[in-house]
């Protein structure tokens, strides 16, 4: 195939396509598509440009040459200062080089993405942090898996749509909006009201508990507990954590879902500032601290 320069507009293969000319068709290419805030695709194109420079010091002629090796290197290289990178600036390095494979691959340049194995500790901030991908996906078969009562999956479902355990208990059938993939959230004294995205699997959940009959009343608690139930609605989420064996883990909490949510919404481009409105937080230091990021000194 040919891909046009980025640099004077001739055509070049994409075998023999130099990594400086694939950042740059990349970065045009992001601010082309103007999905990301300003602040968010400036970071982002700093990044990928200093990817490309890695890799040109490293003697790398083709973008087809890029390997794990290279990817790795970039993401745990040492600061402009000199200085062992943070594990936050490691990470924000690993989301920007997702996105450069993902709009690579789009471009029908590259067809592989090396950062999925690139294995970093979680991101931490006092006493919660973000659950990661792996654990998420744990949580989410363990919640399917309480067969009898289908709250432990809505509930996990409604928290991953940052959906707090105080604003929980009041979201009702009503609220749900399954043809849009939303979901009303009223807030609670330390959040704001907001619509908030529902996940691909959130979303499937809540649908297949309101489509079940007899159907839950349009206007009573979602999660209001059954006949019979015990399960309160913060046991809902604390107990699929233990079931998993999480709960004993440092910084893992009932709010860790809502953080990694915010985190998965970073590292795919948005700003803090979007990410704080996502978590209903009204404070963007509180929302860069709940998901564990320095935004004042990080890149």
């Amino acid at each position: 195939m040919s891909v046009t320069s980025a640099a004077d507009g001739r055509l070049e293969s994409a075998e023999a396509l130099p990594p400086a000319t694939l950042a740059r068709l990349v970065r045009r290419r992001l601010a082309d598509q103007g999905s990301m805030a300003p602040v968010s695709l400036i970071r982002v194109s700093d990044l990928i440009g200093g990817f490309a420079s890695l890799l040109s010091a490293s003697g790398v002629k083709r973008a087809t040459e890029i390997n794990k090796a290279h990817a790795d290197a970039f993401v745990r290289s040492l600061t402009r200062g000199g200085s062992e990178p943070s594990l936050a600036t490691m990470h924000l390095r690993r989301s920007a080089l997702r996105i450069f494979f993902r709009e690579a691959k789009a471009l029908g340049i590259l067809s592989m993405d090396p950062t999925h194995d690139i294995a970093l500790p979680p991101r931490s901030y006092r006493d919660v942090r973000p659950l990661t991908d792996k654990e998420v996906n744990r949580c989410r078969a363990s919640a399917e898996g309480m067969i009898g009562d289908a709250r432990y999956a809505a509930a996990w479902a409604l928290a991953e749509a940052t959906a707090r355990v105080a604003e929980l208990g009041v979201i009702r059938p009503c609220d749900v909006d399954i043809r849009g993939g939303r979901v009303w959230i009223t807030g609670s004294s330390n959040t704001e009201s907001r619509w908030a995205e529902l996940t691909d699997w959130g979303s499937g959940q809540l649908d297949a508990l309101l489509s079940a009959k007899p159907r839950p009343t349009a206007d009573r608690p979602l999660l209001v507990p059954g006949k019979g139930s015990r399960s309160t609605i913060h046991e809902l989420i604390a107990s699929t954590l233990r079931r998993v064996g999480l709960a004993a883990q440092p910084g893992v909490r009932p709010n860790s879902l809502a953080a990694w949510r915010g985190a998965k919404e970073l590292e795919v481009g948005a700003s803090i500032d979007e990410v704080a409105v996502l978590l209903g937080m009204r404070s963007l230091d509180r929302a860069a601290s709940f998901i564990g990021f320095n935004w004042r000194t990080e890149p």
